[in-house]
């Protein structure tokens, strides 16, 4: 029985009594490439050997495919512009993942779950819903803004792990990006699901989006070395932008002078 390896990334946007020192977008986007390249940093696989096979086999790099399950807050403070630049960053995340691991069938997928009040928490789309990075995208830009008017992180993250216990993929590396604008103030205490994950094997990274946070939870719901920061939204979805622009391949500065052209 193949065990399913979960990760956790908590993007938080707190409001709260902590001030905060202005964060740098190039350190941002640069732990944020570092994070993302690590969970999709290819490891070495033995293919299967054919019955009767009296030769040696090799192990191959094998890239990981995600089961990567978005959590956005929707409640009334997060406000309609703000709700926008979240699901931007979101959708260049998308595409930082694909360009590693394909979106498909048969490959990485993604869901959504929307959530503000309790009673408004609720699945978006599921994995398999849409098998193509232009759909998922599409689809994520489709999200309405709920204006709820409550944060219930902890909630959401209960979600979260039923959606990936029941539909997550064995052998796929779950991954939830939540997006809150807020200390959560509804339901259970998200310290509480956030345990309850990392006990099941599960790797949870918060990033903060504003002037003033409440580190106190960010470290609760977080773990050691997988806190961030960011001043703005505007700052992450900047940050997840030059993250993905480092995640590209590129030429080496001398490539061109290495090269020598023949008249023909």
């Amino acid at each position: 029985m193949q065990t399913m390896k979960v990760f956790v990334v908590l993007v938080a946007v707190f409001a709260t009594e902590q001030a905060s020192a202005a964060v740098n977008t190039n350190t941002l986007a640069r732990a944020l490439h570092n994070k993302l390249s690590s969970l999709l940093k290819p490891e070495l696989v033995f293919p299967p050997v054919p019955p009767g096979g009296n030769f040696k086999v090799l192990p191959k790099p094998v890239t990981p495919k995600l089961d990567f399950l978005l959590v956005l807050d929707s409640s009334g403070s997060i406000t309609a512009k703000h709700f926008e630049a979240a699901k931007d960053a979101c959708e260049i995340l998308v595409d930082y993942i694909h360009g590693q691991s394909p979106f498909g069938m048969y490959g990485s997928r993604a869901g959504l779950i929307e959530y503000s009040t309790q009673s408004k928490t609720h699945v978006e789309f599921s994995f398999g819903d849409y098998n193509t990075v232009s759909s998922i995208k599409s689809r994520i830009n489709q999200v309405n803004f709920d204006n709820g008017g409550a944060t219930a992180t902890g909630p959401a993250l209960q979600l979260a792990k039923t959606e990936l216990d029941v539909k997550g993929r064995p052998g796929n590396v779950g991954v939830v990006w939540v997006i809150t604008d807020g200390k959560s103030n509804s339901g259970v205490n998200p310290k509480i699901p956030a345990d309850i994950l990392r006990a099941n094997g599960v790797t949870v990274c918060v990033v903060g989006v504003g002037s003033s946070v409440n580190a106190v939870e960010l470290n609760q719901i977080g773990d050691s070395g997988c806190v961030y920061r960011a001043d703005s939204f505007a700052q992450l979805k900047t940050a997840a932008r030059m993250a993905y622009n480092l995640s590209q391949p590129r030429l080496s500065s001398g490539f061109f002078n290495n090269l020598s052209f023949k008249r023909v």
